[in-house]
């Protein structure tokens, strides 16, 4: 009896350890993966299409008014893809009442803060239920495809009409865009002036709502673009600054927390490669001309140095954010000089984020181009042999949609946005992932590792 239960729980380990390496992407390890998402809301669990409201929620035409606003839907911007006719349900006018259509809820943004995953879903369907949600974790997940919980309530969350991607600071607030915007393949609709919102996330409640100015906003499509955001704090709470690039019409809004106010830069370096906006993602050709599209912060000899990138392009550049901060530095005449090239990743290397992690000098990037995550040792010239894979694979790791560092790690989630876009998801696979990965093991063996060149900073 005992040699036979020793081989079950032999065999049973077996199998945990063979699914967990199975599991393993390079160096990354998957935490989640779902073929479709399912929500827990209050406590009833949505695993299929579902018409009516949970929670007691106001039906969405009376709540978010459906029947006003509208736009070209060639908004442009990867991130806002036109569907092809049939390519998915749920994005005629018949839906627009529709509580929850499971096909349409494609994960964007992931991130962990402490004993939370949060996980966004921008509007670009009808049938989402919240645009932000968390999952509970502990460090050990119980379940591959676990059930997202709307923050910080169902009732709360109809507050935000389309978020991309949060990002949690040091003062325990979780900063994000609200875009206002339903990106729907045959109509767009503005529904609400773009707004940063930040949430306490000790009381779950939300402390900040702030409309950006018709300055920061010199586009009617200008909103698809505000797909991200980066937050710099110094030594005072009080006194933070947020960046948000702007993708789609080529530009920077900055946000100062302390001063309730906001300001918008241009540059030539915001703007796309189009030598690289020829794709190949998900067995899908196509072309996007995707700005600028995420900031990371590196300590600099002022303070700290912006390092940004468009989406569509290969190269690396550079600001003080001191010139950021800089309400009226544009209007200077050397103004355009005070942005630097930092160097070129190399071929195919387009990248959505990127995220710096202090206690290594290393960068780490989503990159679409090659269905990785790479790094980048800041102390070398940025080269294509100075960039590390970590992990790559055409499917399992297909479009990386976001990836930041938490601590000692780094997480990643992947959706094949490109094939939800341009053709349809086999809802009998997984679709989207979430990996991790300890920063100190990641880099291991890696060109990133090799710290011995002095560090370069671009001011």
């Amino acid at each position: 009896m005992y040699h036979r239960l020793s081989l079950v729980l032999f065999v049973a380990c077996g199998s945990v350890n063979f699914a967990q390496t199975q599991r393993r992407v390079g160096k990354l390890q998957e935490v989640f993966a779902w073929k479709q998402l399912t929500f827990d809301i209050d406590g009833v669990i949505l695993t299929q299409d579902r018409d009516e409201p949970v929670g007691g929620r106001a039906k969405r035409a009376d709540r978010w008014e459906w029947s006003g606003g509208g736009s070209s839907s060639n908004a442009g911007g990867s991130e806002t893809v036109n569907s092809t006719p049939g390519s998915s349900s749920g994005s005629t006018e018949s839906d627009q009442n529709r509580f929850f259509i499971q096909y349409n809820n494609v994960p964007m943004g992931t991130e962990r803060v402490g004993n939370r995953i949060f996980v966004t879903i921008p509007r670009r369907r009808y049938g989402i239920p919240s645009t932000l949600n968390y999952i509970e974790y502990d460090g050990s997940p119980t379940t591959r495809s676990p059930h997202l919980k709307p923050y910080p309530n169902i009732r709360e969350a109809a507050e935000l009409t389309s978020v991309y991607r949060t990002r949690a600071d040091s003062c325990g607030r979780l900063w994000m865009v609200d875009t206002g915007r339903l990106e729907l393949p045959v109509r767009q609709r503005q529904l609400r002036t773009p707004a940063i919102v930040i949430y306490d996330l000790n009381t779950n409640k939300r402390i900040l709502r702030y409309e950006l100015k018709s300055s920061d906003l010199p586009a009617e499509n200008t909103p698809t673009g505000l797909a991200s955001i980066t937050v710099d704090i110094t030594n005072d709470c009080a006194d933070a600054y947020a960046y948000l690039p702007d993708l789609t019409t080529f530009g920077m809004v900055v946000y100062s927390l302390k001063e309730n106010d906001s300001w918008r830069h241009q540059h030539n370096y915001y703007s796309f490669n189009p030598i690289a906006g020829n794709l190949f993602i998900a067995n899908e050709r196509f072309q996007w001309s995707d700005g600028v599209f995420s900031v990371t912060l590196l300590p600099g000899s002022e303070g700290c140095t912006a390092y940004f990138h468009p989406l569509i392009g290969t190269h690396e550049f550079s600001v003080s954010t001191c010139v950021l901060k800089n309400k009226t530095i544009s209007a200077e005449r050397h103004y355009h000089s005070l942005y630097s090239v930092i160097g070129d990743r190399g071929e195919m290397t387009q990248s959505t984020m990127h995220d710096y992690h202090p206690g290594t000098n290393v960068i780490f990037y989503a990159e679409i181009g090659r269905d990785a995550v790479t790094c980048w040792n800041a102390g070398k010239v940025l080269r294509s042999s100075n960039v590390g894979v970590l992990g790559r694979h055409p499917q399992r790791l297909s479009y990386p949609a976001d990836i930041h560092v938490t601590d000692s790690e780094v997480w990643t989630i992947a959706n094949t946005l490109p094939r939800f876009g341009y053709s349809r998801y086999d809802t009998n696979e997984y679709n989207f992932y979430i990996y991790s990965g300890k920063i100190p093991d990641v880099i291991k063996g890696t060109v990133c590792a090799d710290s011995t060149n002095s560090i370069m900073f671009n001011d």
